[in-house]
């Protein structure tokens, strides 16, 4: 059972935060400004669907120059038996594919571990939902042929920096194995929401890795080459790694199982009438099957009703009805369930930089 770990403070803290009360005035919650970083408000994590407005943004570096899109194009090579450059009009020649796909920063709810770790003060708001539209990847290695000795395909981004004091500037650089490269839902996107990619959303075109934490999905793509080694660079071997106890990483790569709730806020004032407690689950590893809703701390456990649609990449939206039959405190926590039988942990294990934080977060609630 969970123990509650509220304060006044922090439960101001929540009730300053923008709502959807106020569509006009809302805005991402931001995190730094150069490189550009913000999550989706809290209150608004409730629609299926995330606007492009309210998306949030994750980036490394500062945004590429009008010089360099609008000079734009894509260059395949390396070991290929075709080398191509590909403009955005080239892209849009090809059949369109869409795909509704639940991305989440590897950092999400950063904010909850203790002890602290350095990085990015995330919340609930680095997770999103969009329809992406674009090419298939493996459309596009189809054309160029891929060498026999080739094992991974190394994506660049436009993008370029130092990524810590003291190391030389580079380009965003992540790479994928073929295998994963050939899947046919990862996509080579040029729209979301059904308008072209904006600038902070890696336009003209970015790599969109379903499944996976949003690191993989390079933005401002310029080049994809076919090498013969597994790529280890900073974003691939020094970051994105959870650090073992004996030493060894492993890489971040899937979406973990995950869920939270979007209704009742942290700190609200119920009534003991009946409330719809209601919220998102989602997972990398497929459909979610099940989500269970806890108005006790985790001592005893009732089945959510699962609603809206369900996509193999895009979370799902759940509902609880709960009539509180006593006064005080309540904390009401979610757990969610994969159609792979991976089950939502109570904790997360803490490790050195804050990735994959999945286990459940509660909301505490107030019955008078």
């Amino acid at each position: 059972m969970l123990k509650c770990t509220c304060t006044e403070a922090g439960t101001a803290k929540a009730n300053e935060e923008p709502l959807c009360t106020q569509p006009d005035e809302i805005g991402l919650v931001p995190i730094e400004q150069d490189p550009l970083i913000g999550e989706t408000p809290q209150g608004t994590l409730q629609s299926w669907l995330t606007p492009n407005s309210l998306f949030y943004v994750r980036n490394h570096y500062s945004f590429p120059t009008p010089e360099e899109t609008n000079s734009w194009s894509l260059v395949i090579d390396g070991h290929v038996s075709t080398q191509l450059e590909l403009t955005l009009d080239d892209f849009r020649q090809f059949p369109k594919q869409t795909l509704p796909i639940t991305m989440e920063c590897a950092g999400n709810n950063r904010s909850d571990l203790q002890p602290r770790v350095p990085g990015n003060p995330f919340q609930n708001g680095a997770i999103s939902t969009a329809i992406w539209g674009g090419v298939p990847l493996n459309e596009i290695l189809a054309k160029v042929g891929i060498k026999s000795e080739a094992v991974e395909v190394l994506f660049e981004g436009l993008d370029s920096g130092s990524p810590e004091p003291g190391v030389d500037t580079e380009p965003y650089l992540r790479s994928l194995s073929l295998d994963m490269a050939g899947n046919p839902n990862v996509l080579l996107a040029y729209e979301m929401n059904g308008e072209p990619l904006s600038l902070e959303h890696g336009y003209p075109l970015r790599l969109i890795v379903p499944g996976w934490y949003g690191m993989a999905s390079v933005k401002w793509l310029r080049r994809m080459t076919l090498i013969t080694e597994k790529f280890h660079g900073f974003f691939q071997g020094e970051r994105y790694i959870i650090e073992e106890k004996d030493g060894t990483s492993v890489p971040v790569t899937d979406i973990q199982v995950k869920s939270l709730i979007s209704w009742p806020q942290p700190g609200m004032a119920l009534s003991r009438d009946s409330h719809n407690i209601s919220g998102l689950a989602w997972s990398g590893s497929g459909h979610i099957n099940r989500v269970q809703v806890s108005h006790d701390g985790g001592e005893t456990w009732n089945d959510a009703q699962l609603v809206g649609p369900r996509y193999e990449y895009a979370w799902q939206q759940w509902n609880y009805d709960w009539t509180p039959d006593s006064d005080g405190h309540h904390i009401i926590v979610a757990r969610a369930e994969d159609e792979k039988g991976n089950v939502q942990p109570m904790d997360t294990h803490w490790n050195r930089l804050g990735y994959v934080i999945n286990g459940v977060k509660p909301v505490c609630v107030n019955v008078s």
